[in-house]
């Protein structure tokens, strides 16, 4: 028989009353709680905390991601979510604050808002700021953001399509900004007016454009030092290599894609010589033209080629590495390419001074006993005699083998005035290769012969690029 309503009104006040009773007891236990836990932290020192705040700065600034510096989850935004403390320190560092890496602008005015606060707590520092505008925002917003802190910046990373950077104008100079990126967003017409929103820049130094020909640009070429290339045809980079008298380093990587019909307009023409020039990067394709026959670069210090070990094989064959080497001089002091079935011998003979080698291991399983055998002193005894410093990057742990550990101890002692020592050994793992523990170790193979060739004053790095796991 099912209780009447008046037994089950009476039963539910009292169920209410019960909860009641223990929610009462729960609050009770929350703020005794509390009490124990102010009394825990105001009596428990946390080491951490105890750092002088100059150390604990100095520790934020080494906490920095390069490209992930607006995300909450790293630094400097994540310093600010562990404790007021912290949060009261990152605020009050400039150095957390001066620089922006990436951020891809949706909304113009929020986006400028941000940056504004941003900076604010920069203090008086240099700004530095890396973005990506889309091609459906207005161009005066762009214009708005650069001439709002122009006389602060130092650096400036603009992805924009290139009728956004055509609309810039040039009526603000930029008088601190040392260091230009500019990456074109999307194909452009040809015959395009000139970008000259960043003419008046007395301390430019370091350009970086990709998909933007030069000719495009109003820029002081002539204060130039270093400058990065990416997708710029042939004839572009000749024509910049002309005014830009000054350059030091120079960098070309990618090849575009209508590299054949823009090299017909200069083949023929005598080898262009940059006289300051020391510095050179260049990517090769196969099939594909390289640079190099149109260059001269008597006072080159360092050389590296990038692509495919076929690389050396096309520039070979072409017959463009030995006579570019040849007028490079003997000034070559540093040369890292792609590693070949077998080394280039007749290369190294026109280049006595070299003291730094790199071989890039290839992607693709490939026999390279031959070309690290060519490197022995005791079958070649004259091939790169000031060679000091040997690296193999991109290798993979078991590659110190026998061949290699012959060749380091033909070159660990000097023969004479003409042939010195090799002085370090450098094996760079790619930094995938981590073992099923996370953790970087020496292969135990050849060890003790490693080990022999370090007490012999021979430096020797065996791991990453940022870790050296020999020991």
């Amino acid at each position: 028989m099912l209780p009447n309503v008046n037994e089950l009104r009476q039963r539910l006040m009292d169920l209410d009353a019960t909860i009641a009773h223990h929610e009462g007891i729960v609050e009770g236990l929350k703020q005794d709680r509390d009490i124990v836990f102010s009394q825990l932290s105001a009596s428990v020192s946390y080491p951490i905390l105890m750092l002088p705040n100059e150390i604990t700065a100095e520790i934020f600034n080494w906490c920095y991601v390069s490209g992930l510096r607006l995300a909450p989850s790293t630094a400097p935004m994540l310093l600010t979510r562990i404790c007021h403390a912290w949060r009261e320190l990152a605020f009050s560092i400039p150095a957390l604050w001066h620089k922006i890496d990436e951020v891809e602008l949706t909304d113009p005015v929020d986006d400028a808002d941000f940056i504004a606060t941003w900076f604010s707590r920069a203090g008086a520092l240099p700004l530095s700021l890396g973005m990506i505008y889309p091609e459906h925002l207005e161009s005066h917003h762009l214009q708005s953001l650069l001439h709002c802190h122009a006389q602060r910046w130092q650096s400036l990373d603009v992805a924009a399509h290139v009728d956004t950077l055509l609309e810039l104008d040039n009526s603000k100079p930029f008088p601190g900004l040392v260091e230009l990126s500019l990456a074109s967003l999307g194909q452009h017409e040809q015959d395009l007016s000139q970008v000259e929103a960043f003419r008046h820049t007395p301390s430019l130094r370091r350009l970086s454009i990709d998909s933007l020909p030069p000719s495009l640009l109003d820029l002081p070429w002539t204060q130039l030092t270093k400058t990065t290339f990416r997708f710029i045809s042939i004839a572009e980079c000749l024509s910049f290599l002309r005014l830009a008298t000054s350059l030091s380093e120079f960098y070309r990587t990618g090849i575009p894609e209508d590299e054949e019909g823009d090299v017909e307009s200069v083949i023929g023409r005598a080898p262009f010589c940059h006289d300051s020039l020391d510095s050179l990067l260049v990517s090769v394709s196969s099939g594909a033209e390289s640079i190099l026959h149109f260059l001269t670069v008597p006072r080159l210090k360092t050389l590296e080629l990038q692509g495919g070990w076929e690389t050396c094989t096309q520039l070979d064959t072409g017959r463009l590495a030995v006579p570019f080497f040849s007028r490079t001089c003997s000034t070559l002091l540093s040369l890292k390419f792609p590693m070949p079935p077998s080394l280039p011998v007749h290369w190294f003979q026109l280049l006595p001074n070299l003291t730094t080698l790199e071989l890039v291991y290839p992607a693709e399983p490939l026999s390279v006993v031959g070309a690290i055998r060519a490197l022995n002193r005791g079958t070649t005894p004259d091939l790169l005699p000031k060679l000091r410093g040997l690296v193999i990057s991109r290798c993979g742990s078991n590659r110190v083998d026998k061949d290699l550990l012959e060749v380091l101890e033909s070159r660990c002692d000097a023969g004479d005035v003409q042939h010195g020592r090799l002085e370090s050994f450098s094996l760079f793992w790619p930094q995938s290769e981590i073992f099923d523990d996370g953790v970087f170790r020496l292969p135990l193979l050849n060890v003790g012969r490693l080990r022999r060739l370090a007490a012999r004053g021979m430096r020797i790095h065996i791991g990453t690029s940022t870790q050296n796991s020999f020991y």
